[in-house]
C-alpha cells in the first residue's frame, strides 16, 4: 500500500477517534516486523475491532463490504481464481454466473491484485467487495483442507461437510461413530452415501460444536437429544435440525437440512399427475373438516402440505400454522414456532391459536391423542385443518388414530381425506436423478362415513388410487424402472 493510502487510513482512524497518535506510531513500528497491512496490524495489536476496520476501509475506497461468515460458496466458484492467487492477494470469489464474478478482497488498494484478477476474467464483469481478512483466511483454509486430513482444523471440516451437503442437495447428514473412526454419510435423493471419515479426536470437537449450535447438553451422551439452529449462508437461511442418539461406539448424530430461502413450491411444481393434482385441489376446497397427509420421514409430506397452504392463501382467510420448527415462511400466513413461542405441546398450541379465530389451520404433526382430539374439535367448529401423521398408508393412518385412543365416531364425521406419498427417483438401469411423488389416497364420501360408523370396520375403506396403480403408471410412462419401485415398496407392488 502506498504512502498516501497509509496516511489516509491512519488519519481517518485518528479523526474518528478509533486510534490515538501513540497507537498509530506503535502500529507503524509493528508493521516493520509483521509485514501486515496497517489496519490489520492495528487489529492484531488489539487497538481496533475488525468490524470497524472493515467499515473504515469501505468508506475510504468507496467499496461495498460483504460478510463471508457462514457464506456458502460452491466449489467451482471458490476455486475459479486458484489457491495460489487467492492466497497471495487474499481474494476469494464468492459468486459467479455467465456474466459476472464477484470477488471479496481484504485490500482493495492492492492494484496489482485487482489487475491480475481482471486479466483472469476478461470475458466477465468483475465486481470487487471488501471483506474481513479473517473470513477470507477461513475460506483459504477450506480450499486446502483435505477431505480426510487428520491435521486439518475439525471445525473447518464441519463447515466443509455442511458445504458439501448443500452442494449435493442432501436432506440429511449422518455422523456415525464406528470402532476406530467416525463415518459421515449424506442422504441424497433418499439414499445414503459415504462422504468421508474423521478421526475420533476431530469428531470429539465437532460433536461439541454441533451440540452448542443446537443448544443441547454437552455433558449428556446417554440419552437422546434434539434441537435446531438457523444459520445464514450467503444470502440463504439454512435451518439445521440436530438429533442425537446413544450407540455402542458413541453418540450418533443426524443433521436434517432445510434451505428456507428456496421458498414454497407451487402444487403444480411438485410433479403430481393431473389426477393427483385435481384430487388434492378438491380436498382443500372444503371450508371445514380435517385433511391428513401420511408417510414416513423424508417422503415429502411437509413439502406437499406447504404447497397446499400456498394454494389457499387468500386475503379473505385467516390462516395459521403450528410447527416445530417453522420450515418455510409464507407471506400472509401467521406461523407459530412451538419452541420459540414457549408452547409445551401441539395440543396446547391448537387451543391457543383457536382463540385467534383461524379459518385454516396447519398442524405440523399429530403425535398424540391430545393433539388429535384438539385438531378434530377444531375441524368440527368450522375450520379447515391440515396435518401430517406418521403412517404408511391411508388405512394405516386410520389405525394410527385408533391406536392414539380415538374412536371412529370421534373423527370420521369431520374427515375429508387421507393422502399418502413416497418419493421415487427418475431414471433407469442404475442412472437416477431427482425425485417425483408416488401416491395413494382415500376420500371420505358421505356414504363411506355412514358405513364406517355403522360397521365400525376400517377394512371396508377402498382407496381412490393405490400405490400399485401409481407404480404401474410410472413404469408405463417410463419415469422410472422396476428396480426403483422395488426399492421403495418391495415386491408387493411390482
Amino acid at each position: 500500500m502506498d504512502g498516501f493510502a497509509f496516511r489516509n487510513i491512519g488519519d481517518t482512524l485518528l479523526n474518528k477517534g478509533l486510534l490515538t497518535s501513540e497507537q498509530i506510531a506503535i502500529v507503524a513500528k509493528f508493521q516493520e516486523h509483521s509485514q501486515q497491512l496497517f489496519g490489520q496490524a492495528a487489529v492484531s495489536l488489539g487497538f481496533l475491532e475488525e468490524d470497524l476496520l472493515l467499515k473504515v476501509l469501505s468508506e475510504i475506497y468507496v467499496i461495498e463490504a460483504v460478510t463471508l461468515e457462514f457464506l456458502y460458496i460452491d466449489a467451482n466458484t471458490l476455486t475459479s481464481i486458484g489457491y495460489e492467487i487467492s492466497s497471495s492477494y487474499f481474494a476469494i470469489p464468492f459468486f459467479r454466473n455467465d456474466e459476472t464474478i464477484r470477488v471479496a478482497i481484504s485490500d482493495p488498494g492492492n492494484l496489482r491484485a485487482i489487475d491480475a484478477i481482471h486479466t483472469l476474467f476478461k470475458e466477465l464483469k468483475v465486481e470487487f467487495y471488501i471483506a474481513k481478512e479473517s473470513e477470507i483466511l477461513h475460506f483459504l483454509e477450506i480450499m486446502k483442507c483435505d477431505a480426510n486430513s487428520r491435521t486439518a482444523d475439525p471445525l473447518l471440516l464441519l463447515n466443509k461437510v455442511i458445504f458439501d451437503a448443500l452442494e449435493a442437495k442432501a436432506s440429511d447428514i449422518h455422523f456415525e461413530p464406528l470402532e476406530n473412526l467416525l463415518r459421515v454419510r449424506l442422504r441424497v435423493d433418499g439414499l445414503l452415501r459415504v462422504l468421508r471419515t474423521l478421526d475420533p479426536e476431530s469428531w470429539t470437537r465437532i460433536r461439541s460444536k454441533l451440540k452448542l449450535m443446537a443448544n443441547l447438553n454437552i455433558t449428556e451422551s446417554r440419552r437422546p437429544q434434539s434441537g435446531h439452529t438457523r444459520i445464514r449462508l450467503g444470502g440463504k437461511t439454512i435451518d439445521l435440525r440436530i438429533s442425537t442418539h446413544p450407540g455402542i461406539f458413541g453418540e450418533n448424530f443426524v443433521v436434517r437440512i432445510f434451505d428456507l430461502s428456496d421458498g414454497v413450491a407451487s402444487l403444480s411444481q411438485l410433479g403430481f399427475s393431473d389426477e393427483d393434482f385435481m384430487w388434492l385441489k378438491r380436498a382443500i376446497s372444503f371450508p371445514s373438516g380435517i385433511f391428513l397427509i401420511v408417510g414416513p420421514t423424508g417422503s415429502g409430506k411437509t413439502t406437499t402440505l406447504y404447497s397446499l397452504l400456498k394454494e389457499i392463501n387468500l386475503f379473505s382467510l385467516n390462516i395459521m400454522t403450528l410447527e416445530d420448527p417453522v420450515e418455510h415462511q409464507i407471506e400472509g400466513v401467521k406461523q407459530l414456532d412451538l419452541r420459540e413461542e414457549g408452547i409445551l405441546s401441539f395440543s396446547e398450541g391448537v387451543r391457543s391459536i383457536l382463540r385467534q379465530d383461524p379459518d385454516v389451520m396447519l398442524i405440523g404433526e399429530i403425535r398424540d391423542e391430545a393433539t388429535a382430539a384438539s385438531a378434530i374439535r377444531a375441524s368440527l367448529t368450522g375450520r379447515l385443518v391440515m396435518a401430517t401423521l406418521h403412517a404408511s398408508t391411508p388405512l394405516e393412518g386410520l389405525r394410527r388414530l385408533l391406536d392414539l385412543g380415538l374412536k371412529l365416531s370421534d373423527f370420521v364425521p369431520s374427515m375429508i381425506g387421507i393422502f399418502s406419498q413416497r418419493l421415487a427417483r427418475y431414471g433407469k438401469n442404475g442412472e437416477y436423478y431427482h425425485r417425483f411423488p408416488m401416491t395413494e389416497y382415500l376420500y371420505f364420501s358421505e356414504e363411506l362415513k355412514s358405513n364406517l360408523l355403522k360397521q365400525e370396520d376400517i377394512t371396508i375403506c377402498k382407496v381412490d388410487k393405490s400405490f400399485r396403480t401409481s407404480s404401474e403408471e410410472a413404469l408405463a410412462r417410463n419415469l422410472t424402472d422396476s428396480a426403483e419401485i422395488k426399492r421403495i415398496f418391495g415386491d408387493a407392488n411390482i
